[in-house]
Formats: C-alpha cells, sequence, structure tokens
C-alpha cells in the first residue's frame, strides 16, 4: 500500500462563508453616507477612492472627479440585504443615485484574514 495515499485522498478545505467585492459609484459627497449605510451590514473592511465619468464634454467638466468608487468586501449570504438598501437609498436620498454590482471572491490569503473579512471575530481572538 502506498504511504502517500491518505495525503492524496484527503478533502480539500472549503469554507461555509463566500466573500465577494462589492462596488458601489456614487457622487463623492455622498461617500460617508453609504460607507456607513455598508458598515452596518458587519463589513469589515472598505476603500473609497476618486473617480471620473465617462464624457469628454466641456459641458460637463465640473463633474470631473465628482464620483466616489467605494469596494466593501461583503459575505456572501449579506449580499440580498445590502443590494435591496442599497436600492431603496438610490431612490429615497437627495443625490444619493449610484450604481453597485458584486463579483465573487474565489481566493483569501490566510486564515486569520479570512475570518476577519467574514467578520468571525470569536476565531480571530
Amino acid at each position: 500500500m502506498n504511504p502517500f495515499a491518505k495525503i492524496t485522498n484527503k478533502k480539500k478545505l472549503t469554507s461555509t462563508k463566500k466573500l465577494s467585492l462589492l462596488f458601489v459609484v456614487i457622487k463623492k459627497k455622498k461617500v460617508d453616507y453609504y460607507i456607513d449605510l455598508i458598515e452596518d451590514f458587519g463589513v469589515n473592511l472598505q476603500m473609497s477612492m476618486i473617480g471620473n465619468g465617462t464624457t469628454k464634454s466641456a459641458i460637463f467638466s465640473d463633474e470631473i472627479g465628482s464620483k466616489s468608487v467605494i469596494l466593501s468586501i461583503v459575505s456572501e449570504d449579506n449580499i440580498k440585504k445590502i443590494m435591496s438598501e442599497l436600492d431603496r437609498k438610490f431612490e429615497e436620498v437627495k443625490d444619493g443615485k449610484g450604481v453597485a454590482w458584486t463579483v465573487p471572491l474565489t481566493s483569501v490569503m490566510g486564515v486569520t484574514f479570512f475570518n476577519f473579512l467574514s467578520n468571525n471575530v470569536s476565531s480571530i481572538i
């Protein structure tokens, strides 16, 4: 019998929680509001950056740099709740229109980092 048979037959470890990267594009002056809103869903890591639109017209030159892009790591089980709340706020908040989408993450290096991103605090401490 092959002494390495047990090693090759081991199952691949997978997590029960899957993570996604949430992109939210909004007006720059609303970035703090939306970061706080997303944080209420247990999101531990967010980053915002200034974005430019796609227009080249001089008519809209005051709009250049007026957008912000928020990147957030979210748990897959919260995506529907977050997207629903964002959709509601895009309609209700004055000058709060925006666009949001998610991209699934296929891997994260490090168990501690993954637990932090998953808001699994009890595993970190």
